[in-house]
């Protein structure tokens, strides 16, 4: 009886420290992940930030040619 209950108790103990090595893997794969998608979106972002910088100066830049025209045309009323 005794020997019932140790080999139990060693299957318990064992079955417990696998679960626990099984865990500890799932949980850096998934630390690994995270890790690849934001390196990932961070070079994303950087490129969107870079995309709407330039579009911010392309309408500034429209802009001024605009107020230029405006300007010359209203000179050429008066």
């Amino acid at each position: 009886m005794t020997r019932m209950i140790a080999m139990a108790v060693g299957a318990a103990v064992i079955g417990v420290l696998a679960g626990f090595l099984w865990w500890g893997t799932a949980t850096n794969r998934l630390r690994d992940e995270v890790r690849t998608l934001q390196n990932r979106h961070g070079d994303e972002i950087k490129a969107l930030d870079a995309k709407l910088k330039k579009t911010e100066e392309e309408l500034q830049s429209e802009r001024e040619r605009r107020l230029r025209l405006e300007q010359a045309l209203s000179q050429g009323k008066k």
